[in-house]
């Protein structure tokens, strides 16, 4: 396992979900992540448009288990995972940056720089899970961006905001506003991280710093603004654009794409982790298959990401109507018809992958999403004309303050 950084190190993305666990339980760390982490109950949304806020509790799923979560500081939890794997008897290289591969009949060759210095390993596959760098993904042209949800965000960390940002302690807080979304998760020792997800014509208005910026940018949703009046910021802004992307395959000869390095949501579901962790699972069953039989490779690569793409799919279906007024309509004064309401909460709970009675349920829901589309035409008409019509995302990829 090949790392360019040192950990721990600072990493977004801190808000696990219940899908989550069973595969923390498989590693053999489930009680190292729960001595770290704030305990996640469900989730809960606050609309201008709204009065009072809706929750949602991972208990009430379709096929509730495992009940909750965990928020955590990535840095400990991504350390845990990776020490884990050095006592699992995995070869890790940190500070070592992949600068090239060549594909042999043997397998791989990497070049690397350590420490400054040049060096090689060679490999029989080759796993990518560079993440948002998709080292792979751009070195053979498979990365486009998704032009329907072009969005950036903005994020850092708070302390001594206001128990009020929550209505149930430990879950995360959504708090829509005129340009997108902002999140409030609250993670241990008193941290809030808070983020803004904008669309790009207001993130276009951006004239001074990131700091100023985000500062201005919470003022424009007062029911956040209201429970952060004794915070205080305790890290730097980051800002990350580029946003929304997916490759168009998720495999190659000999080589395999996980999580961030083949695609990356918008973070309103807290997807991001849970796609990362059970695609790298998936993954490891596959290449474990192919070095043992390398006839079925084909077969096993097309499976792997048919079964990706689904769960992405289903995911993508709400990401991309999250600022519309008819998801707001539905998500604040929904009623459960048909279970319609537990299949929401499900996929809330990151049960993707999942067939039979959730894809029917689902169903409804979006038979639902366009009567209620009808119902309030006029509202949806203006945000789809702005959606439609979104400039590029003047932020760079990766810019903190």
């Amino acid at each position: 396992m090949i790392e360019k950084v040192q950990h721990p190190r600072f990493h977004i993305g801190e808000s696990l979900l219940p899908q989550n666990l069973p595969i923390i339980e498989r590693l053999g760390l489930s009680h190292e992540i729960s001595e770290i982490g704030v305990l996640k109950p469900g989730v809960e949304f606050v609309s201008p448009q709204h009065e009072k806020r809706k929750s949602y509790f991972f208990r009430d799923a379709l096929f509730p288990s495992p009940t909750y979560s965990f928020h955590v500081q990535r840095a400990e939890f991504d350390e845990i995972l990776f020490r884990h794997a050095i006592k699992a008897g995995v070869t890790v290289r940190e500070n070592s940056l992949v600068t090239e591969t060549e594909r042999t009949a043997a397998g791989w060759n990497l070049s690397l720089r350590e420490s400054g210095e040049a060096d090689e390993v060679s490999a029989k596959y080759l796993i990518d899970a560079s993440g948002r760098d998709g080292f792979m993904a751009r070195k053979h042209g498979l990365r486009t961006r998704d032009r329907k949800h072009n969005s950036a965000a903005l994020f850092t960390h708070y302390k001594n905001v206001s128990p009020d940002a929550w209505e149930t302690a430990g879950n995360i807080a959504i708090y829509w506003f005129e340009h997108g979304w902002i999140w409030m998760i609250p993670l241990p020792d008193g941290i809030t991280s808070i983020g803004a997800v904008c669309m790009p014509d207001y993130l276009n208005t951006r004239v001074g710093g990131l700091e100023e910026f985000f500062e201005d940018t919470l003022r424009l949703c007062p029911k956040a603004l209201a429970v952060m009046k004794d915070a205080t910021r305790v890290s730097g802004v980051t800002g990350a654009g580029n946003y929304a992307y997916k490759a168009k395959q998720a495999f190659g000869d000999g080589y395999l794409l996980i999580g961030d390095s083949y695609a990356f949501l918008d973070p309103v579901f807290s997807t991001g982790v849970l796609l990362a962790m059970s695609s790298a699972e998936r993954a490891a069953l596959v290449v474990d298959a192919i070095l043992g039989n390398s006839a079925k490779a084909a077969g096993l690569k097309r499976t792997y990401q048919r079964d990706l793409n689904r769960a992405i799919r289903r995911i993508t279906w709400f990401v991309v109507r999250f600022n519309t007024p008819v998801l707001k309509y539905l998500f604040m004064g929904s009623r459960d018809v048909l279970g319609v309401t537990k299949s929401v909460i499900s996929i809330l709970s990151g049960d993707v992958y999942r067939r039979g009675t959730l894809g029917w349920r689902l169903g409804i829901f979006k038979i639902m999403f366009a009567v209620s589309h009808i119902k309030i035409r006029k509202l949806n008409k203006a945000a789809s004309k702005r959606l439609r019509q979104l400039p590029a995302i003047s932020m760079p990829e990766n810019e903190s303050s």
